[in-house]
């Protein structure tokens, strides 16, 4: 009988441990209010947020780290990664990665009042030889953005930084004409440095908008715990809390809408 019990007792644990959803992986990015060191030392935002909640309500297990956006899709790539969040589906992505929307924006090219006439399209800003751009190493812009950003490095007139944060301290020093921010973004920065108050910010692609998705690797996180995951944000999409998280970061802000 204690033989038995025993044998019964390990299957069960095996059985569980088969049934658990996690360790996995999961690397967060520094950008704006999706996930940002507070004024305690603490990380905060809407990704953070969200992946505590997913966390809770799934039972799902994370083991969570801070990586630059290159590194986090070249891991991706060679499976030593299984999520990220406030990913961009591509058609290249989708090819290793299934992605769950939770957030969108609209990106907007900054510039200086000056400049904003002048060069208040794509096609301006690129006639202009002279001008560049500065965006982040590894960010994926919309479509038509993405088409300009390509064009413009192929004549030498993309100026990179590592990171959102040290983009916005290079564009403040004058290293570059133009930058690329998300709506979301930009009111956060406007709100934290004056700076920003008084840069132009057009829409050189108005009917096109960034998706925000949790990508989860679809070699390395099995498809039944993928599933879990997406019924979770679903229910947190149906039941108001996904919607509370944005709030409590953003505000009121009217490009912070569901998928």
């Amino acid at each position: 009988m204690w033989r038995a019990g025993l044998i019964a007792f390990v299957m069960l644990l095996v059985q569980a441990r088969a049934m658990a959803c996690g360790p996995y992986s999961l690397a967060f990015y520094e950008y704006s209010a999706l996930y940002f060191r507070a004024e305690d030392g603490r990380w905060e935002g809407i990704d953070k947020a969200l992946v505590d909640e997913l966390a809770r309500r799934s039972g799902c297990r994370f083991d969570t780290r801070l990586e630059s956006r290159v590194r986090i899709w070249a891991q991706f790539a060679a499976g030593q990664l299984d999520i990220t969040t406030s990913a961009m589906p591509t058609q290249e992505r989708e090819h290793f990665a299934e992605f769950l929307p939770y957030i969108r924006s609209r990106q907007y090219v900054l510039l200086r009042p000056e400049l904003a006439d002048a060069l208040a399209s794509a096609a301006a800003f690129s006639a202009d030889a002279s001008r560049s751009l500065l965006v982040v190493r590894g960010y994926v812009q919309t479509p038509t953005l993405q088409a300009w950003v390509d064009d413009l490095r192929a004549h030498g007139r993309v100026v990179e930084a590592p990171d959102q944060s040290s983009a916005m301290r290079a564009f403040k020093a004058g290293r570059a004409d133009a930058m690329i921010l998300g709506a979301n973004s930009l009111a956060a920065a406007r709100r934290n440095d004056r700076a920003f108050a008084r840069f132009a910010a057009l829409s050189f692609a108005p009917h096109e908008h960034t998706v925000g998705a949790l990508a989860l690797s679809r070699e390395r996180v099995a498809e039944a715990d993928r599933a879990l995951l997406r019924r979770t944000l679903q229910e947190m999409q149906r039941d108001g809390s996904l919607d509370a998280i944005k709030r409590r970061y953003l505000g009121e802000l009217a490009e912070s809408v569901g998928p």
